[in-house]
């Protein structure tokens, strides 16, 4: 047998080995073996004419109906994958001999798992039309909780190709060897010939983000040493090369890539496997290698992804790990999630903002896993993001033991409308449980979204037990994710902002990144820390700004009393302006506007407006005493006196190009502090 990247091909069994793969593969019950019997079912056609191959049949019929009985269609799906049409038609035919008679006629009678069986190798067989119309048929009298997501999945998974809308965009392209990325024939005995210009193509495409495949009737050791002779072989990702038939070895490989066969391009010199590959592969785009038409098609589908400047190579090589060592083990879903030691960690309100390209890049690329099929208009995630009164902007960071993820799912919610905007995620994290995770962190926040009428499409069955959930808050999980995404050098953090949920705005416009750290609930600065020392465990760097506003709010206190104690009040400020003066900081300190509207005093949830609005005056005057007692240490901005009624969203909240300006005074002070510094050690 042949092994290639934990990928079993066992090209080389006769008909006899054969079957006794395949009847073992029954006897343990091992679902997760079935795809590597079906994608030598074709090369073994007769062994199913056969009695011993019928018996098999069955077993494999057992199985499948086995493991919908737990209500989840996925793995169903996942192992049939590879299923040649005639024989998934052959299955279908035992299947409905065994049920009793007329049973199709009303299928609404048929047991749940009998029916999606039935629906499941219909679609295998390319009767993907009658699929969504069996399933609606056999709804009435279901619990709709129960039936509905499986019946959903199974719905789309074999939903007859759409009208192409709009250009074709590919993410995956799938070449041919011989006589398409070189001239000649290796098991001829040719020398290869590179074309070059192919070559390039697959260089120019990984920049671009689209990656490449390989689908080749070759000997697997010769294929490679070729490639790696023209320095090609690492551009590839999941070869697939040996002498079995490429339909359904293509199938089974935009499976494992968790992709949609609309999004992959097929290209090969022979017309038999590219007429092979589109009849079993319904919805992929093949193109001859040795057509005018080809280079064509590549230079206009290579122009069409000028605008993106990332390659998904590493990616796609942590799903490749991933798919052979669970094919290596044969280990079932849970099982294998299990072992993979997932992490998760989920970002809100300003921690996104330096994430905002990557948000509206996978809300508007992602399909599959596109919850609510909607899109964003590029450069609107921020409004949201900063909108921290009326949106919940939730974003999901996944690694494990195979690899970084990345930024792989976002949820924009309008709380205060109770409408989901968005719920999409990366197609790397397809059946990890992160959709179930993040469901449950908004539930957590407040905001129970299960049933909500903004999913179009049904949510998987996968739940988050394999995940370990991690907050951001902690250093060592914030450093993970922006090691990654935004590196950086933490020794050099010389100013810090603590102003609450907006420090993230401040820090986004600033021009001064580089050395600054900013505040996120809950990772964050407040006055109750100094009375209870939990201060101390937190790092100021010599510069500190601090917004006044963030301690004038009840909840902040509710340790101590239900409202502000201004004893209490004095004591912590008098703490923290002591260790900011015998620390050596420099301090910019904001004040909040005072003597506004009432409406203005609606700070949050449970306010008390009329309370709001007496304290603003007496705890401002409070600050204004220690500026003028300490002229060398606090710089004091009265907001209030620097911007306008319209940039107000109430008193402790502004507006985008507010947070902008205001940012701008920031690192006016900075550099102002700063150069004062110079002149000092001149003198």
């Amino acid at each position: 047998m042949q092994q290639l990247s934990g990928f079993w091909i066992g090209s080389d069994l006769d008909e006899t080995a054969f079957g006794n793969f395949a009847e073992d593969m029954v006897t343990r019950e091992d679902l997760g073996r079935l795809p590597n019997v079906l994608l030598l079912a074709e090369r073994h056609a007769g062994f199913w004419e056969t009695e011993r191959g019928q018996l098999v049949l069955v077993g494999m019929l057992g199985m499948l109906v086995d493991s919908l009985e737990t209500g989840d269609a996925s793995e169903a799906l996942g192992a049939i994958s590879a299923c040649p049409p005639r024989l998934a038609q052959q299955a279908l035919d035992l299947l409905i001999a065994a049920l009793p008679e007329g049973a199709l006629d009303a299928p609404q009678e048929m047991d749940d798992a009998m029916l999606f069986c039935t629906a499941i190798l219909a679609g295998a067989s390319g009767q993907r039309a009658a699929v969504a119309a069996l399933l609606e048929q056999g709804r009435p009298g279901r619990v709709e909780a129960v039936y509905g997501p499986p019946a959903a999945m199974i719905a789309e998974a074999y939903a007859p190709a759409p009208e192409k809308a709009e250009a074709f965009k590919p993410k995956l392209i799938i070449w041919d060897l011989d006589d398409t990325l070189w001239h000649g024939t290796l098991a001829d005995g040719d020398v290869p010939v590179l074309i070059e210009k192919r070559a390039d193509f697959v260089r120019a495409f990984n920049r671009h983000g689209v990656v490449s495949a390989i689908c080749s009737k070759n000997e697997f050791d010769k294929a490679r040493a070729a490639l790696e002779g023209f320095g090609l072989w690492e551009e590839f990702i999941f070869p697939r090369i040996a002498f079995v038939p490429k339909g359904a070895v293509i199938r089974r490989m935009i499976a494992d890539m968790q992709l949609r066969p609309e999004n992959v391009l097929f290209v090969d010199d022979n017309p038999h496997n590219l007429h092979e590959v589109a009849d079993a592969v319904p919805g992929i785009t093949v193109v001859d290698a040795t057509s005018g038409a080809c280079d064509a098609l590549l230079e206009e589908l290579l122009a069409g992804q000028a605008h993106v400047a990332k390659s998904r190579v590493a990616d796609y090589r942590l799903l490749e790990t991933r798919v052979a060592e669970r094919e290596g083990e044969q280990l079932s879903d849970e099982e294998f999630l299990l072992k993979s030691g997932i992490c998760a960690t989920f970002t809100d309100r300003m921690d996104n903002l330096e994430f905002a390209e990557r948000i509206e890049e996978l809300i508007n690329r992602s399909n599959q896993l596109n919850y609510t099929q909607s899109r964003i208009e590029p450069g609107t995630i921020r409004d949201r993001i900063q909108d921290i009164d009326h949106y919940e902007v939730l974003c999901a960071f996944v690694w494990d033991k195979y690899g970084y993820y990345g930024l792989v799912g976002v949820a924009v919610y309008a709380f205060r409308t109770r409408t989901l905007e968005h719920f999409a995620f990366s197609c790397r994290i397809m059946h990890m449980g992160v959709e179930d995770a993040m469901i449950r962190m908004l539930a957590e926040r407040g905001y129970p979204l299960q049933a909500s009428p903004a999913f179009r499409k049904p949510l998987p069955a996968q739940s988050s037990r394999a995940i370990t959930t991690l907050s951001y808050s902690d250093a060592e999980v914030r450093a993970r994710v922006l090691a990654e995404e935004a590196p950086r050098d933490w020794s050099k953090v010389d100013l810090r902002i603590m102003a609450d949920c907006q420090s993230g705005a401040f820090y986004h416009y600033s021009r001064h990144q580089a050395v600054t750290d900013f505040d996120n609930n809950p990772r964050l600065f407040s006055l109750p820390q100094m009375k209870t020392g939990a201060y101390r465990e937190q790092h100021f760097p010599r510069h500190l700004v601090y917004a006044a506003a963030s301690d004038y709010i009840d909840w902040r206190w509710e340790a101590y009393s239900r409202e502000i104690d201004y004893e209490l009040f004095l004591d912590c400020a008098d703490r923290f302006v002591e260790m900011a003066a015998t620390g050596g900081h420099k301090v910019l300190l904001f004040l909040p506007p005072q003597g506004l509207g009432l409406k203005m005093y609606e700070l949050h949830m449970g306010c008390v407006p009329e309370r709001s609005r007496v304290w603003h005056p007496v705890l401002n005057h409070y600050w204004r005493g220690v500026a003028a007692r300490h002229p060398g240490v606090f710089t004091l901005i009265e907001l209030g006196e620097e911007l306008a009624a319209d940039e107000l969203v109430h008193a402790h909240h502004y507006v985008p190009s507010a947070l902008q300006r205001i940012s701008g005074m920031i690192d006016d002070w900075y550099d102002a502090v700063k150069a004062a510094d110079v002149l000092d050690v001149a003198a």
